[in-house]
């Protein structure tokens, strides 16, 4: 049984290698929730999934912030779509470029020539994190630290 995917597959970064897995020609869309440019990306990539569905996956990552994934890709702005092939990054596009420009990187996936323009549009910078977030509050001194009767004085 084949499954057509004509519409963006939306998934998280812990899916992402196994999809990349594959060798399926892919093009991942990096973005997140509150980006304007990303959200303008969206109804592309529902148009080009739709195109080019029985030949490249169209998969969306919403958690671009996470600060593993964003160093492990480069990602320093959302949206950033990577064009993938054969277990290796073929082209990038920083920002929300057009349909034309996407659609060109696409056929340059799909056959290796022509190469198309480089290509960049709207963006936002990305600002990742890593881990949970930072207290306030001064670092506990560790109880083997403290001598009896004295208390620690933080700076």
């Amino acid at each position: 049984m084949h499954a057509a995917l004509d519409a963006p597959i939306r998934t998280s970064a812990s899916v992402l290698d196994r999809i990349l897995a594959t060798g399926h020609p892919t093009v991942i869309a990096f973005e997140t929730p509150d980006c304007g440019p990303c959200q303008a990306l969206r109804p592309i990539l529902d148009e080009l999934a739709r195109e080019f569905h029985d030949r490249v996956l169209v998969v969306r990552v919403t958690d671009a912030r996470e600060g593993w994934l964003a160093a492990r890709h480069h990602l320093s702005f959302v949206p950033t779509l990577l064009f993938w092939r054969d277990g290796g990054e073929h082209a990038r596009i920083k920002g929300s470029p057009g349909r034309a420009a996407l659609r060109a990187h696409l056929e340059f996936l799909l056959h290796g020539e022509p190469a198309p323009e480089p290509a960049e549009g709207p963006r936002h910078t990305l600002l990742s994190r890593f881990g949970a977030s930072v207290s306030r509050k001064p670092p506990a001194v560790p109880r083997a630290l403290l001598r009896a009767g004295t208390r620690a004085a933080h700076p």
